[in-house]
């Protein structure tokens, strides 16, 4: 009776199943040896005995439950941390794939925008080239002609030497003489304006502007305003170039609207 107590009672203790098992068990077997004993007539306890298998045969039921108790929450925890440990993983493998999705993201990013920085570098080169090769295109040798983008047509002829009659201006001393031809023809279809660009800029060796002479002959001659398609005129014109600044010097004409004004040079050794 005394062990179905303590068996019953340990069994209470749902942690202490382990334990209470074992006087509980001893408990029902010797109650039954008691009761054996009771019948045979050779004791007298028999509640005792009774009283110890009930209590023996309560703490192993009790103590049995409380094991599969246990052993399903601990399994049901087992379950749990698993069910835990999986989603942990499903939740780093879905992180460290979302990194790599985003890093090949930024990657292309990077790439395309790599790209587009090159596309661009060439762009400005290619412009930078292009305006490099129409300024080398505008920088021209005496007798060479030049053609703008509307149609006008600009030869200057070689320069020669003139020798002035009556001029209103006294040329400077010891200056070299020359005179300039210049031959345009409208080659496009519309009319050209040359506005502007009926007299030249004269430079001489060293960029400095050139003394442009007046002579009251005649014979020079400036462009008209404008040319009707086709249309073909000369004007001459006569410079004074300082001594010892002669060789070489430069011819400018500038035509055109806006953006599309350009200028053009002829450049070389006087007559």
């Amino acid at each position: 009776m005394v062990l179905g107590i303590v068996g019953s009672t340990l069994s209470l203790a749902v942690i202490l199943f382990w334990v209470s098992w074992l006087p509980a068990l001893l408990a029902v077997i010797l109650g039954a040896v008691g009761l054996g004993q009771v019948r045979k007539g050779l004791a007298t306890n028999r509640a005792a005995a009774l009283a110890g298998v009930v209590l023996g045969i309560t703490g192993l039921l009790v103590s049995t439950g409380a094991g599969v108790f246990v052993v399903t929450q601990v399994r049901a925890v087992n379950e749990e941390r698993k069910a835990q440990e999986a989603a942990a993983r499903v939740r780093a493998e879905a992180a460290i794939e979302a990194a790599a999705t985003r890093a090949a993201q930024e990657k292309e990013r990077a790439e395309a925008e790599n790209q587009r920085l090159e596309a661009e570098r060439q762009r400005i080169a290619a412009e930078r080239e292009k305006a490099a090769a129409d300024e080398r295109a505008r920088r021209l040798s005496f007798g060479q002609s030049y053609t703008y983008p509307d149609g006008l047509k600009v030869t200057m002829a070689a320069p020669e030497r003139y020798v002035p009659s009556t001029t209103v201006f006294e040329a400077p001393r010891n200056a070299r003489i020359v005179q300039v031809r210049i031959t345009v023809v409208n080659t496009g279809s519309q009319g050209v304006s040359l506005e502007g660009a009926g007299l030249p800029f004269v430079k001489d060796a060293f960029g400095g502007p050139v003394f442009t002479l007046i002579d009251g002959s005649g014979r020079m001659k400036i462009l008209p305003g404008s040319l009707a398609p086709g249309e073909e005129a000369t004007g001459v014109s006569a410079y004074a170039l300082p001594a010892g600044a002669a060789d070489p010097f430069s011819v400018g004409i500038d035509h055109g609207i806006g953006a599309q004004r350009k200028n053009v040079v002829w450049s070389g050794s006087p007559a």
